[in-house]
C-alpha cells in the first residue's frame, strides 16, 4: 500500500482531519500531481485557515509551478497568521520564502 493509498483509508474516518489532508497533499507534491496537492491545499486553508504548515507549502508548490501572483498572496497570508498566533520562526521562513519569489 502506498502512503497515499494509507492516507486515503484513514481519511476515509475523518475526512476533515487538517494534519491527514496535509500530509496527502504533500505526498502528491512528491509524485508530481501538483493539481491534485493545490487541491487538497485549497481545501485545508478553507476548512482550517488557521493551519499555520498549510501556508509554506502551498506558497512554495504555487511558485514551484510559476503561479508567482497566488504564491505572493498565499505567503502574505501565512505572514498575517503567523503574526497573530505569535509564531516567529514560521513567519521569518514565510517571509523569506516571499522576499525569494522577487
Amino acid at each position: 500500500m502506498t502512503n497515499i493509498e494509507h492516507l486515503n483509508e484513514l481519511l476515509k474516518e475523518n475526512k476533515k482531519d487538517t494534519f491527514l489532508l496535509y500530509a496527502l497533499a504533500l505526498e502528491h507534491v512528491k509524485i508530481n500531481d501538483f493539481l491534485k496537492a493545490k487541491n487538497i491545499f485549497q481545501q485545508l486553508i478553507i476548512e482550517d485557515p488557521n493551519y499555520l504548515a498549510t501556508y509554506f507549502q502551498y506558497g512554495n508548490l504555487l511558485a514551484q509551478i510559476g503561479d508567482l501572483e497566488l504564491a505572493e498572496v498565499i505567503f502574505k497570508k501565512g505572514i498575517d497568521i503567523a503574526t497573530t498566533q505569535n509564531k516567529i520562526k514560521t513567519r521569518q521562513e514565510l517571509e523569506q520564502a516571499l522576499f525569494l519569489l522577487d
